[in-house]
């Protein structure tokens, strides 16, 4: 390998991926980028669960590319192919392999569960995440042909409503989101309209 990609991407392992990194279908991290958990998302993680009062737990946080492979194979084996694309993200592609994505819970409790701790949980998470500079990644959207909402299926968003995942932005950017109307179900504003792909060319 060049010296000079060598030193790039160890410039770019060093400086970590920006807040607003723009990770989806079409644009992906680099299989080496590994950076764990970031300390500033999760300090930002800790605060927001203290104030919300609520007995949290997270269920799922950093994955590495090569953790988010096992994931989407295991899930495609199970479910197939075009189920496991309505829920997970092929292994570059989820933003919890920056290090600051992170899914959250009700303590004992499957994140999917629809149970009123749960939607106590969502609901909070709505109303506050942005406080702490977190948005939630894939917000409940509405449309007016079937099937109407992205509830079980991805519309509007990449993939279906995930209320229990939250990314970290920092507090201006999610501010910026939150007052954009992202949250309003009838309105097309994502969060990923504020993110740019990363690395830069």
């Amino acid at each position: 390998m060049n010296i000079l990609v060598q030193f790039y991407i160890v410039i770019l392992i060093l400086l970590g991926a920006p807040s607003d990194a723009l990770v989806s279908r079409e644009h992906g991290l680099p299989r080496w980028y590994s950076p764990g958990e970031n300390a500033q998302a999760r300090a930002a993680l800790d605060l927001l669960i203290e104030d919300l009062g609520m007995p949290v737990q997270i269920s799922s946080a950093f994955r590495s590319y090569r953790l988010q492979e096992q994931a989407s194979l295991r899930l495609i084996s199970e479910e197939g192919q075009e189920r496991a694309s309505q829920v997970i993200a092929m292994p570059g592609h989820s933003e919890h392999q920056l290090g600051t994505a992170f899914d959250l819970a009700w303590m004992g409790l499957p994140i999917e569960f629809n149970d009123v701790r749960n939607r106590r949980l969502w609901d909070a998470l709505q109303e506050r995440a942005h406080e702490f500079g977190f948005v939630i990644s894939f917000p409940y959207k509405q449309i007016e042909e079937w099937p109407f909402d992205n509830q079980w299926y991805p519309v509007v968003t990449e993939f279906r409503w995930e209320p229990w995942h939250i990314r970290y932005v920092g507090i201006d950017l999610a501010k910026t989101i939150f007052d954009a109307g992202y949250l309003d179900p009838q309105s097309a504003v994502l969060p990923q309209d504020f993110y740019l792909p990363w690395p830069q060319d």
